[in-house]
């Protein structure tokens, strides 16, 4: 399912090593240089203030006590910190494209601002964590679709998708300015532990069944399949890999965390939920040691015929003990590297204390 090297040769033009910057992007901010924000003072300690008509999105963990958000001002976005700790937010730079998606590499040391100006491209940037921009890449695409190397941030996989939903993927390397083509049935590919792309070899028209997990090398393009043919979900985290399968009834969630540096895994068993057509696994957070948080169901069944309360849970490949962590309403979470705090809520405007399990908000958004 591919257009060749047509695709290619317009992906090549558009690497940001042939073709100067498209986006207007200010410079950090001089070291010293700090925004003192709204604040709120209450028994529940400091907020950040922000009016709603500026915020724009709380991104997550940039350090043990800084967060990384998005605000708007006109045409203008600006990316910030915020310190915990202080209270101080600092600006690190500003991008004037609409921001499409903000993500944190795992190591912290980078994070990708996603921007496009029309419906058939986007660019990704790649800035250092104190905002410096590294790199850009153009793609042609109607919708696209990328994962980030946990073990090499200078590497990506994407997935152009066309108008007529065709699509190429590919592998860039912002390292050499290098793009390669991916042969895959699969565009939702994901990085394995050693630099492989790992996709899933669905059965026809039964998602529910799961398949077999295909490991494709990027550098010979050859591939290896796995036995088991019930994979739902996979992922990887530096050494570290997940694997899910969907147990022989469909009643269980099965997940299988392997330590690929000594071959310890460890094997959980969770509700199994649907929507009907496909599973929903919860989404995951990794801690900078190898610890997994996810939230998991009260019991197995459809989406919308369960309690909507979820445990956030953490799971590691020494121990089959899942530690609770909290209990609410299923939404969005991000963690801290270390795992003290967590940030949860429709906006992540709340903040969890782990050790205690307080939750108290850290940001309101003033209408």
């Amino acid at each position: 399912m591919t257009r060749g090297f047509t695709a290619l040769l317009i992906l090549f033009i558009f690497i940001s090593g042939c073709q100067p910057m498209t986006s207007e992007i200010s410079k950090p901010p001089k070291e010293d240089q700090t925004v003192k924000p709204d604040q709120i003072e209450s028994e529940e300690g400091r907020r950040l203030l922000i009016q709603n008509e500026n915020f724009e999105r709380v991104v997550g963990w940039l350090t043990n006590e800084e967060i990384l958000y998005v605000t708007r001002h006109g045409l203008d976005f600006s990316l910030l910190t915020y310190h915990i700790e202080t209270g101080v937010s600092k600006e690190i730079t500003k991008i004037s494209d609409p921001i499409i998606e903000v993500r944190i590499h795992p190591d912290l040391t980078r994070f990708a601002v996603v921007t496009s100006k029309n419906s058939l491209s986007a660019t990704i940037h790649i800035f250092s964590s104190v905002g410096v921009e590294i790199d850009e890449l153009m793609i042609e695409s109607s919708e696209m679709y990328w994962d980030w190397d946990s073990n090499h941030n200078e590497q990506l996989f994407f997935s152009a998708f066309y108008e007529d939903w065709k699509f190429d993927s590919f592998v860039y390397s912002s390292e050499n300015k290098e793009i390669s083509l991916i042969e895959t049935k699969d565009p939702f590919g994901k990085w394995g532990h050693d630099s492989t792309i790992q996709t899933i070899n669905w059965p026809p028209n039964d998602a529910l069944s799961g398949g077999a997990l295909r490991d494709m090398n990027i550098h010979t393009k050859t591939f290896k399949d796995s036995k088991d043919s019930n994979i739902i979900y996979m992922e990887s985290f530096k050494e570290i890999s997940l694997v899910v399968r969907i147990s022989e009834n469909q009643q269980n969630f099965l997940y299988t965390i392997t330590n690929n540096k000594d071959g310890k895994n460890v094997m959980y068993e969770m509700p199994a939920v649907s929507n009907y057509s496909q599973w929903f696994v919860p989404e995951v957070d990794w801690l900078a040691d190898g610890r997994m948080l996810t939230y998991q169901a009260a019991e197995s069944g459809l989406m919308d015929s369960i309690p909507t309360d979820y445990e956030l849970v953490q799971l590691t490949s020494e121990s089959t003990d899942k530690q609770s962590i909290w209990e609410g309403p299923y939404g969005a979470f991000t963690c801290s590297p270390s795992g003290t705090h967590c940030l949860i809520g429709v906006q992540l405007e709340e903040m969890l204390i782990v050790e205690s399990g307080e939750v108290k908000p850290w940001i309101e958004i003033k209408e």
